[in-house]
């Protein structure tokens, strides 16, 4: 029989039972709900727990779908790793703006006590924790740290959910399970984003933005440290590195870069005295964090000071990046080495010379950045295609 994948969940399917009502299949095919005709629309069944009735049939699948996810979990499939920061971002902040909903639904089921009640106010307080740390997807260890956080709300959602029964239960029901699914859906796809980072997590930073964000979460976990730290000698080497770094303007320039990457090298190297001395528990994870962000945007900003080196040469970094949006780069390989094409034609590959520069085909010096060798090719071979072009018409 023909089955109709869910929009927002395509792992799960509609079938129809021919009578008006839908079963809603897993990915294995097995039914884990239904949809049920409902005057005029269709509201979802999943064990004793329903939805609202929906105007659309997808709607009431989705609801269905997350309920399923409430009580078993995301589906047994390898989680995608999101396509850039901006998508992470956009999935974990869906977390925080599930509050309201939070809020007026335990208020319906506890009335005067729910923020009394202690689920309810684990769930608030992770929720407010989670959406500080938005920008926090802008590194890998960002994403591991927010995936971390977002136990914070899942587990006591979880606890609540288990707990409520009758009236409790079928106010809340849909509400948490909605909050737990976006949970469960943004633990995995950062972990696997970690694991698996898309270009915005690698390399050089391609605006200020990115360099700040970093920063600001870097100065999040220090604060989480210090309210969990009660060792004087470890507080004061933390504090006395993070209070080294500059105030902002992290990546400003390449001296900027450079001396934010070498008072981050002082963290890191506070934070693993730290960690070589057993810290275990929440400690522990704060100064592991603390090490490797720390690595993480130091790496980033040295990159990021090499490709403003060769503005100097080039003009500025807008025109790095305009060049660079034309062409299609390779991954560099274990050689050292990354194509560079326009069209059909390829230019390189850019390669890193003994020396630590780079350079590649025509180019009469090495540039200081792969970027700047690359965006070097290409200037050169518009400037080329232009020029052949205005002969043609002249």
């Amino acid at each position: 029989m023909d089955t109709e994948a869910l929009d927002a969940f395509p792992t799960f399917r509609l079938r129809s039972d021919g009578a008006g009502a839908h079963d809603v299949l897993a990915g294995d095919g097995r039914r884990v709900g239904q949809v049920l005709p409902a005057g005029g629309g269709h509201f979802a069944r999943v064990g004793a727990d329903r939805g609202p009735r929906r105007e659309s049939l997808q709607a009431a699948g989705g609801d269905a779908a997350m309920l399923h996810v409430a009580g078993h979990g995301l589906p047994d499939e390898p989680a995608a790793a999101y396509s850039g920061v901006p998508e992470a971002r956009v999935a974990v902040s869906l977390v925080p703006l599930q509050r309201q909903e939070v809020v007026d639904t335990t208020a319906r089921a506890f009335t005067f006590y729910a923020l009394r009640q202690p689920h309810v106010a684990a769930i608030l307080s992770g929720l407010e924790i989670v959406g500080a740390e938005r920008d926090a997807v802008h590194s890998r260890t960002g994403c591991r740290r927010v995936a971390r956080l977002l136990r914070l709300v899942q587990e006591p959602a979880q606890a609540l959910l288990d707990e409520s029964r009758g009236d409790t239960r079928e106010w809340l029901a849909l509400p948490l399970a909605r909050l737990l699914t976006f949970c469960l859906q943004a633990r995995v796809r950062l972990e696997a984003t970690a694991e698996q980072p898309t270009a915005d997590l690698l390399g050089r930073y391609t605006s200020r933005h990115g360099a700040d964000a970093d920063l600001d979460t870097l100065h999040r976990i220090w604060r989480d440290f210090q309210s969990v730290c009660s060792v004087p000698s470890e507080l004061s080497a933390i504090d006395a590195a993070m209070a080294s770094l500059p105030g902002g303007n992290y990546a400003q320039s390449s001296t900027s870069c450079r001396s934010t990457a070498a008072r981050l090298a002082q963290v890191r190297a506070a934070a693993d005295g730290i960690a070589a001395t057993g810290a275990d528990g929440a400690r522990g994870v704060l100064v592991r964090e603390l090490s490797a962000l720390a690595a993480e945007t130091g790496e980033r900003l040295e990159a990021t000071a090499r490709v403003l080196d060769d503005t100097g040469r080039l003009g500025t970094v807008r025109i790095i990046n305009d060049a660079l949006a034309r062409a299609r780069l390779g991954a560099l390989t274990a050689a050292g080495e990354q194509s560079v094409r326009v069209d059909r034609t390829e230019l390189g590959p850019v390669r890193r010379t003994s020396g630590g520069m780079w350079t590649g085909p025509g180019l009469a010096e090495p540039f200081n950045s792969c970027e700047g060798a690359a965006a070097a090719l290409i200037l050169a071979h518009l400037a080329l295609a232009a020029a052949e072009r205005r002969r043609r018409r002249g």
